[in-house]
């Protein structure tokens, strides 16, 4: 049977999650139209064990490919040259897919012919695995179920890796060239096809599920402080794509583009207001510094409350950021230690 979507699994330690993962997959209807690919990123623990017994059990449809570590962006370069599929989509392994909006998927994706799907999709709660928040792409209200050329994408539709689905001859097109030993590559993932990208169509039910709430998650504001050199080298990858690019590209593409790396942006700076105001300093200004120089739409970044406080700094030169940011760390403080006073008094 033809291979309709290959799914590019990266595993690294994921004993725990990786069988859940697997069977959100086998238990839809559309196993046989899948092409599976687990891509086991230098595991220490058991993962390659729990991926090859799937393999055993599934092997028209599930692939293991054993390598040396080298972060996400390795395992989508690596997947991407022997995908099968018509399409090909992303999946953590501590993630999943709702079975029965991949069986959806999978028949639209098998009757149409479009560069790019956009799905809603949801986020999970680590604990007890309650669904939390749904996110949609779609911002602008574009009809779903129609095939629409790119340029009627709008600054309100946004590129999250979690919702996109790509032909594979587009990913194939784009190569191998997602920044390797690296976290946060997602973000790269999710612009450089766009330079391909004709057409594009939005569904309206989420596929992807999404777990948060863990504190080894890369997404933890720990790790994105403890990891913002590596934010900071994807960030500006793609700034510098974008002023390569734009000019190159229809204008509904650029202004997607240009919000996803906003976004970035905006996440870059986050970083830097969550870290203790005096090591935080230079850092915020020599990126601010940067960014200014190189693109002033991006350096506008998008709407938000943080973003208005870096502008305000912009105007007085940064001068007031220690002493401001050391206030919001002392209030923080003093109400955490109120809010634990008064449970210990209840």
């Amino acid at each position: 049977m033809e291979k309709i979507l290959t799914v590019s699994i990266a595993a690294y330690n994921a004993e725990r999650d990786l069988a859940y993962c697997l069977d959100s997959l086998v238990n839809s209807n559309v196993l046989n139209q899948l092409d599976i690919i687990v891509i086991n990123d230098g595991s220490v623990d058991t993962t390659p064990m729990i991926a090859q017994s799937y393999v055993d059990r599934y092997p028209d449809s599930i692939r293991l490919i054993n390598k040396n570590n080298g972060g996400h962006g390795s395992t989508i370069n690596a997947s991407i040259p022997i995908a099968q599929g018509k399409y090909y989509k992303l999946l953590d392994s501590d993630d999943w897919f709702k079975s029965e909006s991949l069986d959806r998927l999978v028949e639209y994706l098998e009757e149409n012919d479009v560069d790019m799907v956009l799905n809603p999709y949801q986020e999970v709660s680590f604990f007890n695995r309650a669904e939390k928040k749904f996110f949609d792409p779609n911002q602008a209200g574009v009809q779903s179920n129609v095939i629409l050329s790119v340029n009627n994408l709008n600054t309100k539709t946004i590129l999250y890796m979690h919702s996109l689905t790509f032909k594979t001859s587009i990913v194939k097109q784009m190569g191998s060239i997602i920044d390797e030993n690296c976290f946060y590559v997602d973000m790269e993932y999710c612009v450089f096809p766009m330079l391909y990208v004709k057409t594009f169509s939005c569904l309206s039910y989420p596929v992807y599920q999404y777990l948060i709430g863990s504190q080894t998650q890369s997404m933890s504001m720990e790790n994105l402080i403890k990891r913002r050199d590596q934010h900071l080298k994807v960030t500006k990858r793609l700034v510098n794509f974008y002023n390569k690019n734009a000019g190159k590209l229809p204008v509904a593409v650029t202004n997607s583009i240009a919000l996803r790396i906003k976004y970035a942006v905006y996440q870059q700076y986050k970083i830097y207001l969550n870290m203790a105001p005096g090591k935080a300093y230079e850092e915020i200004k020599g990126f601010d510094t940067w960014l200014g120089k190189q693109n002033k739409e991006l350096y506008a970044g998008p709407e938000g409350r943080q973003m208005k406080f870096i502008r305000f700094n912009r105007m007085t030169g940064y001068k007031l950021f220690v002493p401001f940011l050391a206030l919001v760390f002392l209030a923080k403080s003093l109400c955490k230690k109120i809010r634990c006073l008064f449970i210990v008094q209840t």
